[in-house]
């Protein structure tokens, strides 16, 4: 994947347009170099007390930052030397706003990039230094980077960059990451899994609602886009017969006046009214359903909206929660303590977290009943067909490191991607949250994909190598 990108060279040599081999795709990089801005007025000088910046402090760039704001290297938003491939990773799904420093790639003491998410997409901004002194573009006005980023903690990057429009709001902790389960105390521990737990159900339930409201009000949508079309053909229809009775209907009154027929005339005259209200009718339906059809797409994109901005929060809550569980499971806690900081008993068991003695005997929980390894979509295909609606099998997808899932549906065999990703796999974000193949199939045997795909209606009930269900 070739991307063209703009390089402001050494002085005395001229910067331009150059194609560079990006060696990923998953995230869209755009490397921005802060060009001419308007320039900040001159900041009030401070005392500086540290030495120069890049002397002393040894940090991974060797450098302290030693300026005002305090050192680079307690800052928790640095990152040191990490590729680009670990901050996209970090950076992934985080709303507008988030950031993280790191070394330069140039490897050069001093250079530094901040990474800045803005419109789903990750933005590289470069620091430039000069003489102890930092900033995006000239004039360099800051006495270290730390000074630097907390400015525009506060302020937006727009006065350099008008695409900009946005503050370094979230942070990416190193030292939260590192540290995530500061408590030493079981019960403590415990107490701060049930509470991210509660928090993550919360916010799960607040996405399924309105991911539930998104797919119905899409259908109602589409659905009313297919009347309109069809109040179009209508309209047209008639305003042809309106317009050929107005053509004929002055001759035809005419003749038959003279062979005096008046209520002849009369049912002329009335059938051409009827006609022109009825077309009326219809084009007022029609500007009402539009009017309906706008308001509700208006209202989708709202719903669509906030579930974009609760993915962020599902994804970090469920990372956190099984930091926790990892914690306890380390310290040897017994799962029944663990179940009941999660809430799991008799009276909850909806929850989906317990098995009753039925579904400890599903096929579903022998993996041979539904893994078949390397097969393809033909292959597939032949091991399902005349298979019931529900039958299915999961095989190594030809996406490389992902999955693929064919099930029947309405007496077809369709195929879904599984993608596998640090947190987990799933078929759409932020479901990617399970933690193997078996607990995605046992999930989705009480749950329809219609939630990620309208045309899969449908549940993974009947394992393609388990014994196959009575039909009747």
């Amino acid at each position: 994947m070739y991307n063209t990108v703009w390089t402001a060279e050494k002085a005395g040599e001229e910067g331009g347009w150059r194609d560079v081999m990006m060696p990923y795709s998953t995230e869209l990089i755009f490397y921005l170099e802060m060009d001419q801005p308007p320039a900040l007025p001159p900041k009030p000088a401070k005392p500086q007390q540290s030495s120069p910046a890049g002397v002393g402090g040894g940090g991974s760039n060797g450098a302290d930052d030693g300026g005002p704001g305090g050192s680079l290297q307690d800052a928790e938003w640095y990152w040191g030397d990490i590729s680009r491939e670990e901050v996209n990773e970090k950076l992934r799904d985080m709303p507008d706003g988030t950031f993280l420093v790191r070394d330069a790639s140039t490897k050069m003491q001093g250079d530094y990039t901040l990474t800045l998410r803005k419109g789903g997409n990750n933005k590289l901004i470069k620091i430039y230094h000069r003489d102890g002194r930092y900033g995006f573009s000239e004039p360099l006005t800051f006495g270290s980077v730390v000074e630097l980023i907390g400015h525009y903690r506060h302020q937006s990057l727009a006065q350099y960059n008008a695409t900009l429009d946005v503050k370094l709001l979230y942070p990416v902790s190193r030292v939260q990451q590192e540290q995530l389960v500061k408590e030493d105390n079981i019960d403590a521990v415990g107490k701060k899994l049930q509470e991210y737990h509660s928090q993550y159900q919360e916010k799960s339930r607040e996405y399924d609602l309105l991911y539930e409201e998104y797919t119905k009000t899409s259908q109602e949508i589409q659905m009313k886009r297919t009347a309109i079309e069809a109040f179009n053909e209508t309209i047209k229809i008639f305003e042809e017969q309106c317009h050929a009775q107005e053509r004929h209907s002055k001759d035809c009154v005419e003749r038959v006046c003279r062979e005096g027929g008046d209520q002849e005339t009369e049912r002329i005259m009335v059938n051409f009214e009827k006609l022109k209200s009825r077309l009326g009718e219809i084009h007022d339906s029609k500007v009402r359903l539009e009017q309906d059809l706008k308001t509700q797409a208006g209202d989708n994109r709202e719903a669509d909206k906030k579930m974009n901005s609760l993915k962020p929060d599902l994804i970090q809550l469920r990372k956190i929660r099984d930091q926790y569980l990892v914690w306890l499971n380390q310290k040897g806690v017994r799962q029944k303590r663990i179940n009941d900081w999660l809430g799991i008993n008799g009276e909850s068991a909806d929850e989906g977290y317990l098995i009753s003695e039925e579904e400890e005997n599903l096929p579903h929980h022998d993996e041979k009943s539904w893994f078949v390894g390397a097969l393809n979509r033909a292959q597939a295909e032949e091991l399902l067909v005349g298979k019931p609606d529900g039958a299915f099998l999961i095989r190594e997808s030809s996406k490389k490191g992902c999955y693929a899932c064919s099930v029947v549906v309405g007496g077809q065999v369709k195929h879904c991607v599984i993608h596998s990703t640090p947190r987990g796999l799933g078929f759409a974000e932020p479901y990617n949250l399970y933690g193997s193949l078996k607990e995605l199939v046992l999930h989705y045997r009480h749950t329809s994909l219609v939630q990620h795909n309208d045309a899969l209606d449908v549940r993974l009930a009947h394992p393609v190598h388990a014994q196959p269900p009575v039909c009747r």
